[in-house]
């Protein structure tokens, strides 16, 4: 006849309650990056190759700009600019990276 095992004891360890893990904060999941207009991709490309010094443009506020710049250019061509439009035009084709300035 096999003999019985004697009893165990269980550890105080044993029964007492375990901490709870910590956890991590949870991180957000990685946001898919917004797709971009040709126009403001090609303004990216511009702007590291020859935008040292010069703000660099959300692409909403590329859209903005742009948007005004080309209404300049629009108004220029049908009955020119006066001094203040000329001045703005100018503004933006150094903030939109349309000029060598």
């Amino acid at each position: 006849m096999p003999k019985p095992k004697p009893a165990t004891r269980k550890s105080p360890r044993a029964t007492q309650a375990k901490p709870a893990k910590t956890s991590r904060a949870r991180q957000a999941p990685a946001q898919k990056a917004a797709p971009v207009s040709p126009d403001y991709a090609e303004y990216l490309k511009r702007y590291r190759l020859e935008g040292e010094g010069r703000p660099r443009l959300s692409a909403k506020e590329f859209d903005r700009l742009d948007d005004e710049y080309l209404e300049l250019l629009d108004l220029d061509l049908d009955s020119g600019l006066d001094d203040e439009q000329t001045i703005r035009l100018q503004e933006l084709e150094y903030l939109l990276l349309e000029s060598d300035q």
